[in-house]
């Protein structure tokens, strides 16, 4: 029981250096806790890509339908997104406010932040600044 304990705790210390990329951290691990720890660490990408998914449908506006119309519609709006990165400012429209926009914030709030056992508040100090790593993984996995 206490050896799962410290996995769980190490796992999501890595998680966190991993998103923050604080990797320069030496540990001497046997080679079956890495393969452990990997297992459940290779899922953040993907882990943020399924929550931002959501967030952006809805910040955006994409609409749900299968129809042609809706498609074509999705289609050209995903374009001018990604068209200049438009996706990273406030006002997407006029393109000011890089960085500020609110989907940047939300999907890193629900990633690392949404409740008090989430990685984010537990180890908060990876966190704090914010690191340009995590803020690139939120806009990579975006576009």
């Amino acid at each position: 029981e206490t050896t799962k304990d410290v996995l769980t705790i190490a796992t999501s210390i890595y998680r966190c250096l991993i998103a923050s990329d604080n990797a320069g951290l030496t540990i001497q691990l046997t080679p079956a806790l890495v393969k452990m720890m990997m297992r459940r660490t290779s899922h953040v990408r993907g882990e943020l890509k399924t929550k931002m998914q959501g967030l952006t449908s809805l910040f955006f506006g994409f609409c749900a339908s299968c129809s042609m119309a809706a498609i074509k519609a999705n289609h050209d709006l995903a374009e001018s997104l990604k068209e200049g990165s438009s996706f990273i400012f406030k006002d997407w429209e006029m393109r000011s406010g890089i960085f500020k926009s609110n989907l940047i914030q939300t999907g890193i709030n629900d990633m690392w932040f949404a409740n008090r056992s989430d990685e984010g508040i537990i180890y908060a100090k990876y966190f704090d600044p914010l690191s340009v790593e995590i803020l690139v993984l939120v806009l990579t996995v975006v576009s």
